[in-house]
């Protein structure tokens, strides 16, 4: 599979039907065969899709009222997908409801290719965690709709779906019901080792590692600190897999102003470096001969410095530094 084939599919066909409707072409039927179509080339997609906006394609809603592919309001909203192990056509339903509309409403507000964090949403009935690709469909100036390609999160567990990873410019770790590494592509890997500045074979960073250990005590959904390698910063995001009792963490890498140690002392430096070891403070203040209260101390003028949150945050700080 070509690198880039999820976000071209996404813009490609948003930009087909931006087109089809700038020239006058408003049948539903070759806009649901283009998407049939892009569904059947590409097994590695679960869904492809469209919802448009009231009226935004043709100005004939209510004449297609609960017709196949439609809802009530008769908006072409058309969900080609694979759920039920064969291709077929329903609606994409609760488009218009905050929170669970999410993944139409907030890349329509955005107006601008957008990657969805991992979230579930029911093909043929059966609720599946997905991610989705998606991308605005522009007329004369107007955001008129979104296109969308839905990938199984349980896919990417599969070296051969390195390629999905590169093109959402998202990296995975799959995480066991203990938070071990069950699976995390080269890719990937190799993306968390740049930031961290170590190389990482099957386990992950000991101060990651307990970070997420205390995310999956209460199995909320989270960001993790952040890394930050110069300009570059990498975001994590910690879930719950729902169908499972395994965990996923999303790598995301962006540009913003770098977070520098350069202003710690010497003592507080050696306390940090002992953090990214995963020590506490007990084990921290009988290595460096120092009391357990000093090390407490210490460990907060690190926080304040670093403008962190909590020891986690300052300990993966640390690994970035030379």
């Amino acid at each position: 599979m070509h690198a880039t084939s999820v976000t071209s599919t996404a813009k490609a066909l948003a930009g087909t039907f931006a087109a089809m409707r700038e020239i006058g072409i408003t049948d539903r039927r070759l806009f649901d065969a283009i998407l049939r179509e892009t569904l059947a080339q590409n097994p590695q997609y679960l869904g492809v899709w469209s919802v448009w906006e009231p009226n935004a394609l043709d100005g004939r809603d209510l004449e297609f009222a609960n017709e196949p592919g439609h809802d009530g309001t008769g908006r072409f909203v058309p969900l080609w997908n694979r759920g039920g192990g064969t291709i077929h056509l329903e609606p994409n339903l609760g488009y218009d409801i905050p929170g669970l509309g999410d993944w139409y409403q907030v890349p329509m507000r955005a107006q601008t290719e957008t990657v969805l964090d991992p979230y579930e949403f029911s093909f043929a009935g059966r609720q599946m965690f997905i991610t989705s690709q998606v991308a605005p469909i522009f007329y004369r100036g107007q955001c008129v709709g979104i296109t969308g390609v839905d990938i199984a999160l349980d896919e990417l567990e599969r070296p051969e779906a390195m390629g999905i990873e590169e093109a959402l410019s998202r990296g995975y770790i799959f995480l066991n019901s203990r938070g071990e590494v069950e699976y995390w592509s080269s890719r990937t890997r190799d993306l968390l080792s740049r930031f961290i500045g170590t190389r990482l074979h099957d386990e992950l960073p000991a101060a990651l590692a307990g970070h997420v250990a205390r995310l999956r005590r209460s199995g909320e959904p989270a960001e993790l600190p952040p890394l930050r390698r110069g300009a570059a910063v990498l975001r994590l995001k910690f879930a719950r897999h729902p169908q499972s009792a395994k965990f996923l963490i999303t790598l995301e890498e962006s540009t913003v102003e770098a977070c520098s140690t350069a202003g710690l002392s010497t003592r507080e430096r050696e306390v940090l470096e002992w953090l990214g070891q995963g020590k506490s403070n007990g084990e921290i203040g009988i290595i460096l001969g120092i009391s357990t209260h000093t090390v407490k101390r210490h460990v907060e003028r690190v926080l304040a410095k670093l403008g962190v949150e909590n020891r986690y945050a300052a300990a993966l700080v640390g690994l970035q530094q030379p």
